[in-house]
């Protein structure tokens, strides 16, 4: 399964955990769920938007974007939390921001090697602000699932 980012309540977040530890790795696991895919998106370009967007220190945004929300070591999926700071300032970025950001975040380090050109960075920005949006509304945090 790709990467996918998705929001959750820390119930909801246990049923998809659960669903992980069973070895399901599928769509179903967040059916229900409000989900952005994000294809071969990996950790590190996760760690590079959030200090484009929120501009803080690399080692602080490291540290908690590394720190899975769950991890199970029977399976190959990470579930990490997507930092409150990146998700409220995703939730209120405007046309032109996101443009910005998004050729910003085309030309960080292996970006445009892996196929995520500034079109590519930009779609999923914007869809990533309205998922942010929807998660505020809704009073759920945003995560971001992983499969190795």
């Amino acid at each position: 399964m790709p990467t996918v980012f998705f929001a959750a309540s820390r119930d909801e977040l246990a049923l998809v955990a659960a669903g992980s530890v069973s070895g399901l790795g599928t769509a179903e696991d967040l059916e229900g769920l409000d989900t952005v895919p994000a294809g071969d998106l990996d950790p590190a370009q996760l760690i590079d938007l959030d200090m484009l967007v929120t501009g803080h220190d690399p080692a602080e945004v490291r540290d908690a974007v590394l720190t899975p929300a769950h991890e199970e070591e029977d399976t190959n999926t990470v579930l990490l939390p997507v930092r409150s700071a990146l998700g409220s300032r995703l939730a209120h970025l405007s046309d032109h921001d996101i443009d910005a950001l998004a050729e910003n975040w085309s030309l960080a380090t292996g970006a445009p090697d892996a196929g995520w050109d500034a079109y590519r960075c930009g779609q999923l920005i914007r869809s990533l602000s309205l998922l942010a949006l929807l998660a505020q509304a809704d009073d759920r945090d945003l995560y971001v699932r992983f499969d190795s």
